[in-house]
């Protein structure tokens, strides 16, 4: 057994407890060459999958996740090769992401599980690294013991020291926004949308400072934060000539502001209001008017549902604003994409191939329905109107009955085969229906 793993075996841990201490000398070279980023997209992607299941794609909370976790890696890493003190470890990160859990009101038990799924993770990570690096060594079984008992030492100690400050941070930012009127008024807000608030007081009016009874439109702002949100909808407010608005966060970067108004809207004021977040050049998806509580509730629900669509729809397809108006059907649509996929197999037969002559013949057809006539389609499209009448001709043969047999039908399928994208159209000739023939 080498002297310095004797050392380490006799001295006592300076805390009687937790021992900080790097690993021995034999071993504690296999540090250097771990690698880091690997462990790192381990534990984000075990962290957000298994506790922050609500946040998984919240691009700007993964973000902070990843800094964290990343730093924590890094840290303990120098700590297990003896480069740095623990008491000299930065958490900057660390810490930062314990104020963005307790702003975005993530219970304590979540924020305590995610550490001890991270360093579960590293410390199997580690021990199966040092296995390895122990047989490459030929390490004796005393020594080999030592130091995988020493490694767990080091990394619950690291473990502690760490936790003992996120729960420090994480608790003093905790209480104090739980003081804050804004946040109160957050919290209300979460309770009425999750139906917790049947009836508000007079001090809960007076907190929410918003009509709740009044008529509201929801905006959802996908990539926007609840400061920038909050600076539009005054302006919003002044355009649609509403009531008041609400600003309210649904992740790090997407907030949804409440429009009220306590007349009914009109069509007027929808349009303004889509006007203008056009202009801004903002993302959003716009609810239709809803009145009351449950309106409230209903309009977010609605925004949301649009939000579903403009994934659906893919960035370069989808408009900036999207109205729920516009998009009702593909959200009736959605709501099963097994019956979606059915129906778009069972009447588009062989022109939902995901080929290129395929999309042209749907592009086509859609067209010709829109503007009722070749001239007019083939206008739009850009191509010459017999070369419009030869694509309608050759889809009415694959179709086998005539365009106007259906045409509700294939105009509702066309519309799913863009929303749904690749799933809903098949690679392959559908059984019974013909080939495909040369581009057009």
């Amino acid at each position: 057994m080498g002297d310095d793993v004797l050392v380490n075996r006799i001295t006592e841990p300076r805390d009687g407890i937790f021992d900080s201490r790097p690993l021995p000398m034999s071993v504690r070279d296999s540090a250097i060459d771990f690698d880091v980023p690997t462990m790192v997209d381990v534990v984000v992607e075990r962290c957000s999958t298994v506790v922050f299941t609500s946040h998984r794609r919240d691009e700007a909370f993964l973000e902070r996740l990843r800094a964290s976790v990343a730093q924590n890696a890094y840290a303990l890493r120098d700590v297990l090769a003896g480069r740095v003190e623990l008491e000299d470890v930065r958490l900057d990160q660390v810490l930062s992401f314990a104020t963005v859990q307790a702003q975005l009101r993530i219970p304590q038990k979540s924020m305590q599980r995610s550490y001890r799924v991270s360093f579960l993770t590293q410390w199997e990570m580690w021990t199966a690294h040092l296995r390895r690096r122990i047989e490459r060594e030929d390490l004796d079984r005393d020594a080999a013991a030592d130091a995988l008992a020493h490694l767990t030492r080091v990394i619950l100690t690291y473990q502690d020291h760490v936790a003992s400050q996120v729960a420090e941070t994480y608790t003093r930012d905790y209480e104090a926004l739980s003081r804050s009127r804004a946040h109160v008024r957050q919290n209300l807000v979460r309770d009425i949308l999750r139906g917790e608030e049947a009836r508000l007081t007079a001090s809960d009016m007076a907190i929410l400072a918003y009509q709740i009874d009044g008529h509201h439109v929801a905006v959802l702002l996908p990539a926007m934060t609840e400061g920038a949100a909050t600076q539009l909808a005054d302006g919003l407010r002044m355009t649609a000539k509403a009531y008041q608005t609400m600003s309210y966060p649904l992740a790090l970067s997407s907030t949804v502001v409440w429009l009220c108004r306590l007349e009914p809207w009109g069509a007027p004021g929808l349009s303004e209001l889509c006007r203008v977040l056009a202009e801004v050049g903002v993302t959003a998806s716009v609810s239709d008017p809803q009145q009351g509580m449950d309106g409230f509730r209903a309009a977010l629900r609605q925004a949301e549902e649009v939000e579903r669509v403009r994934a659906a729809w893919g960035p370069l397809n989808a408009p900036p604003v999207i109205r729920y108006a516009d998009a009702g059907l593909e959200v009736l649509l959605l709501q099963n994409d097994v019956l979606a996929r059915t129906f778009v197999d069972s009447e588009l037969g062989a022109l939902a191939v995901n080929t290129t002559e395929a999309i042209r013949l749907r592009e086509t057809l859609e067209a010709s329905f829109r503007f009722g006539s070749h001239v007019a389609a083939a206008e739009h499209l850009q191509l010459h109107e017999h070369t419009v009448r030869n694509r309608l001709q050759k889809a009415e043969q694959l179709l086998g009955h005539s365009l106007q047999d259906r045409r509700t039908e294939l105009q509702v399928a066309i519309r799913l085969v863009r929303l749904l994208g690749d799933d809903s159209a098949r690679q392959e000739t559908p059984q019974g229906g013909g080939k495909l023939g040369r581009s057009l």
